[in-house]
């Protein structure tokens, strides 16, 4: 169930970003590049989606709803096992906008990720020496998040037309979880900060 949640999520975006090509295309007659295009390219620090990810990132509906697909990466002097390799489709929803004069604009930004791991102690089904129906399956991760980004433009630019600065706090559903279920387990206790920085060509 839930790795068909996880692929239902990727399936969704991608679907979305097609249809919101064409009916611009329609619409305007206007020559869009091909949906498969990223719009930007993204790098991040942290954010429980590996120590350092990287991937592409699409504008599904202009300055309200984006939508990257990213490799994480931990290595094993932080995982202190083997490395740990992610990959996710994180969702980041624009709240609203506001000039600051510049070519600068900020955003306060919220949004949800699924995320399939691959280590040694994640599965998407347990070894027969696991009792059955005890574990909760652990490859795939969904999290929460809200923070602020920055956007920079480069009207005249000819390589990089802008660039996002982000930082955002959020958790994953399973310490969110423990954190409301558990005494031993606060809310502060869970959450985990991130950087990062788009770049749109």
């Amino acid at each position: 169930m839930i790795k068909k949640s996880f692929l239902l999520v990727i399936f969704l975006s991608v679907a979305f970003k097609s249809l919101g090509q064409d009916s611009t295309s329609v619409k305007y007659k206007i020559k869009e590049k091909s949906w498969y295009v990223p719009d930007y390219v993204k790098l991040q620090f942290a954010g429980n989606i590996g120590f350092l990810s990287a991937g592409v990132g699409y504008k599904l509906i202009a300055k309200t709803w984006y939508t990257e697909f990213l490799y994480g990466f931990v290595p094993k002097t932080i995982s202190e096992a083997k490395p740990v390799h992610l990959i996710t489709n994180k969702n980041t929803f624009t709240l609203f906008t506001k000039e600051l004069g510049n070519h600068y604009t900020i955003s306060p930004i919220a949004g949800f990720t699924a995320t399939l791991e691959t280590s040694n102690n994640s599965y998407l089904k347990f070894p027969d020496q696991f009792p059955r129906g005890y574990y909760v399956t652990n490859a795939v991760h969904f999290t929460i998040f809200g923070g602020v980004n920055v956007h920079k433009f480069f009207p005249d630019s000819k390589g990089i037309k802008a660039i996002d600065f982000y930082y955002e706090v959020g958790t994953v559903e399973t310490y969110f979880y423990y954190a409301i279920t558990s005494k031993e387990v606060s809310l502060g206790n869970v959450f985990s900060s991130a950087i990062g920085v788009n770049f749109y060509f």
